[in-house]
């Protein structure tokens, strides 16, 4: 199984060439209702080396050959699990910047942001999209399905924490299904709390066992995000750049249709 996968079509990043530093199986601090990769009870916030830092050297100078000078935008940390587990990560962005100068991003549950060296770790990387899709304990636990020992409180300050400190560019995503869509108040007040340079509003398309909501829904949160001056993005207003993979395999072991 290769480390890097890609480019894929982000509405959020544009051509986005992805790199995963768990690339096994699914392994993760949640099991969010909504996830793509399917269900999995056994969850963990212990970090630890899942790949060495040589393979995704390996893997990326390739893929980059590959490409032949094709356009991507963007080389981002995600995949099968969340990335801020892998206790190397910092070595692998260090890899990353030796091999290429395009600009790196990371997509990250917000779990683990409570811990310093992951913080100082993240803020190497030129842009960090932090996940918060609840606003309190009840619907953290419905929706996201954490680790027994992750509370909601303290993944919301070490985003804080984190957006203090950090000098690249900031997002926040916010993934909602019915459980949370009463909440986008309560998510858009966090929001302005934690001042991100932009808000990119989410609901599940590809596919999950959870049922997306509708343009209309997802257009009228948007709304509420907008009256409180944030600079918000949705998934339906976004556009997809064309792209062409250049290992459709796996790409879709990461992004199944």
């Amino acid at each position: 199984m290769k480390t890097v996968y890609g480019p894929v079509p982000s509405w959020r990043l544009g051509k986005s060439l992805g790199i995963d530093v768990i690339s096994v199986q699914k392994i993760c601090s949640f099991d969010c209702v909504y996830c793509q990769l399917g269900k999995k009870d056994e969850k963990t916030v212990k970090r630890a080396r899942f790949v060495k830092v040589e393979r995704i050297k390996k893997d990326l100078s390739e893929a980059l050959d590959a490409l032949k000078g094709s356009d991507v935008d963007i080389i981002t940390f995600s995949g099968m699990g969340e990335p801020t587990l892998a206790s190397n990560l910092g070595e692998a962005v260090e890899v990353v910047r030796g091999i290429t100068d395009l600009p790196l991003a990371i997509l990250t549950n917000s779990s683990l942001l409570h811990l310093e060296e992951v913080r100082s770790t993240l803020k190497k990387i030129d842009k960090v999209v932090a996940k918060l899709d609840a606003p309190n304990a009840e619907i953290f636990q419905s929706i996201n399905r954490p680790h027994t020992s992750l509370s909601i409180d303290r993944i919301i300050t070490g985003i804080k924490e984190l957006r203090k400190a950090y000098e690249g560019e900031f997002e926040l995503q916010m993934m909602f299904i019915t459980e949370n869509k009463r909440n986008a108040e309560d998510l858009a007040s966090l929001a302005v709390e934690i001042d991100p340079d932009r808000v990119e509003l989410n609901t599940p398309l590809r596919g999950c066992p959870v049922k997306p909501l509708s343009t209309d829904e997802l257009r009228g949160i948007t709304r509420i995000f907008e009256q409180k001056g944030l600079d918000t993005v949705s998934v339906y207003e976004a556009r997809k750049p064309e792209v062409k993979s250049v290992n459709y395999g796996e790409t879709s072991k990461r992004r199944p249709e």
